[in-house]
């Protein structure tokens, strides 16, 4: 392993190249636009991301209902940064994922380099090689890519920072404040950290330091860190989810508990052989993994794959294969929580690519490991040099062309309704970016797809199709059509805001070219119902403040124009709003535009 040997160097030389070539990998996406959920979280918002906002995102409002699901204060803190650096800018948000996922495989190089010297005894340039392949990795591309994916990063960068600190802490109990602090904001990042306090009680046992003293007070401030982030997470949201089965589909009532919890089972085992599947082979894309595989088959290799790494961890601490062991170990934990997701309502798919962003730190290390102990052996060593360039072309390819798919929802819609063409979600999602290209037929075709009845959507899923499809037809200003479509989306979920206020727009729309005072109520009506459904919605103050303009309720109309501002309305909508206030709280004449 020579050349590895050379290019790695002195460790601060490895660490400034693996920084260069996650940087030049990913800067492809500097260039690409907002995706999937950033475009409601990001574009379409101009209030969300306020600093004077983050101490209550730290320290929740208790709420009895507990409707949130994402206890996340740090990723917020971080769209705050890039917000007030970028503004509305795509790049910006791009070069903050960025330079995340550089830190972050730095931050593992030099995680790397302390568990073999630890457990090996040497190993730089197995750590450099180890480093090399996490910053090249295909699976990452979804958490890089996708601003919305950096909670897997920025998780990550604190998640490694606290594990070389922990290990440190054995040379100063100083460095104990570190891994503190980091775990705390791994934690607060995404839910994956808890899973730290387990990881490095594995590595304590693994390196032979568990019984020392000093980890009574270790491991003890993890725990209370553990604790009072559950405490704060408990306030607003809901620690523990209802569980669900997915892909394999209810067990039969008759099964009684029994058969339900084996149904779980099977999910958790499906996840783990499908995640494992996709850090061994990371050349299979799908950004929408709409189910676990089902199937006795499937499920009793899960079983044995997962049952085949345990034994292996545990035959390599019996023969004191330590680095192995440790590898595997961090592979099956951290695994651990992106399998349980699959039997909770949380996230709207079961599984993700994303969600291999940490755990493949452990593939990772235990690739390169292995590749330098083949090459130790003069009879593997030419192989081992040509499997290590392979697969490190391999990588850098499949991770650059993945790029093109995240560019924009026209690019990722069209690729994913492929791949997970009966489920519903990518046929819509693709239905509103032919429509933002200005393809109203293609967008109709899609959501006829995703609302036909193979579909097997949810109310809400269908309520928010047949609403897209009354948009679609409000655009081409077929308001009968629109109107009749708004309305079958009520059919589907009553509950389903936005399409009051689409319903309210419409009739406002019919007052404003009949003069009808009935379709005035009616606009009324429905707007009001909008906040039925939501805290603010500050396009439908602005409606609603129209509405009183033209009932000659200037005072109400004002006052709904003001709330609007404060909701958050994109520039135009500002601008109509603050011409309210001007003419009709400040003495104008001059009716607004």
């Amino acid at each position: 392993m020579e050349p590895f040997s050379r290019l790695a160097g002195s460790a601060l030389s490895s660490a400034v190249f693996i920084f260069l070539v996650s940087f030049a990998l990913y800067s492809p996406s500097l260039k690409h636009s907002f995706v999937w959920d950033d475009v409601e979280v990001i574009a379409k918002s101009n209030v969300s991301f306020d600093a004077s906002n983050i101490v209550d995102v730290v320290v929740p409002v208790v709420e009895k209902n507990k409707k949130e699901r994402y206890y996340r204060p740090v990723v917020y803190a971080s769209m705050v940064l890039d917000s007030a650096l970028w503004g509305v800018s795509p790049f910006g948000f791009h070069m903050g994922n960025s330079l995340m996922n550089a830190a972050a495989a730095v931050l593992f190089y030099f995680a790397a380099l302390l568990v073999l010297r630890g457990l090996w005894g040497g190993g730089g340039g197995a750590a450099f090689l180890s480093a090399l392949f996490f910053a090249l990795h295909p699976m990452h591309v979804e958490s890089v890519s996708w601003i919305a994916g950096r909670t897997d990063v920025l998780c990550a960068v604190f998640f490694f920072l606290a594990f070389i600190a922990h290990v440190l802490s054995y040379r100063s109990l100083l460095f104990l404040i570190v891994a503190a602090l980091s775990f705390s904001l791994a934690l607060m990042s995404k839910e994956v950290a808890v899973a730290f306090p387990f990881l490095v009680l594995g590595y304590d046992l693994i390196s032979r330091r568990l019984g020392r003293k000093s980890n009574v007070l270790r491991y003890a401030v993890y725990a209370g860190l553990l604790l009072l982030y559950l405490y704060l997470r408990g306030r607003a949201f809901v620690n523990i989810p209802e569980m669900r089965v997915s892909g394999a589909g209810e067990a039969p009532a008759a099964a009684g508990a029994l058969g339900v919890y084996l149904e779980y089972i099977k999910t958790v085992l499906g996840a783990y052989a499908l995640y494992i599947n996709k850090l061994v082979f990371p050349f299979d894309f799908n950004a929408f993994i709409a189910s676990i595989p089902p199937g006795t088959v499937y499920v009793a290799s899960a079983a044995v794959v997962t049952a085949a790494l345990a034994v292996l961890c545990a035959v390599s601490v019996i023969k004191k294969e330590n680095v192995s062991a440790f590898c595997i170990f961090w592979v099956l934990l951290t695994l651990g929580p992106s399998a349980i997701i699959s039997i909770f309502g949380i996230a709207s798919t079961p599984a993700a690519e994303r969600y291999l962003y940490i755990p493949s730190a452990g593939f990772c290390l235990l690739l390169g490991y292995w590749i330098f102990r083949a090459a130790e052996r003069r009879r593997y060593g030419r192989a081992a040099v040509a499997a290590a360039v392979l697969l490190v072309a391999l990588y850098a390819v499949f991770a650059y062309q993945r790029q093109a798919v995240w560019a924009d929802d026209l690019s990722l819609w069209a690729d994913t309704s492929i791949k997970s063409p009966d489920h519903p979600l990518p046929h819509s999602n693709y239905g509103l970016a032919l429509s933002a290209a200005g393809d109203s037929e293609g967008a109709l075709r899609e959501y006829t797809i995703a609302l036909s009845p193979g579909m097997n959507d949810s109310a809400r899923g269908k309520a928010v199709t047949a609403n897209n499809v009354g948009l679609e037809y409000l655009r081409m200003e077929r308001y009968p059509e629109a109107e009749k479509w708004f309305r079958r989306a009520l059919e589907f979920d009553g509950g389903y805001g936005r399409t009051y206020y689409h319903l309210g727009l419409i009739s406002y729309i019919k007052a404003d070219v009949t003069g009808s005072p009935e379709s005035l109520a009616d606009a009324e009506m429905y707007l009001k119902k909008v906040f039925e459904h939501y805290y603010t919605f500050g396009r439908a103050n602005l409606v609603l403040a129209k509405v009183y303009l033209k009932t000659g309720e200037r005072g109400k109309a004002v006052g709904e124009a003001k709330t609007a501002i404060k909701s958050g309305l994109p520039p135009a909508l500002l601008k109509e709003a603050e011409d309210i206030i001007v003419i009709y709280d400040e003495g104008g004449k001059d009716e607004p535009q």
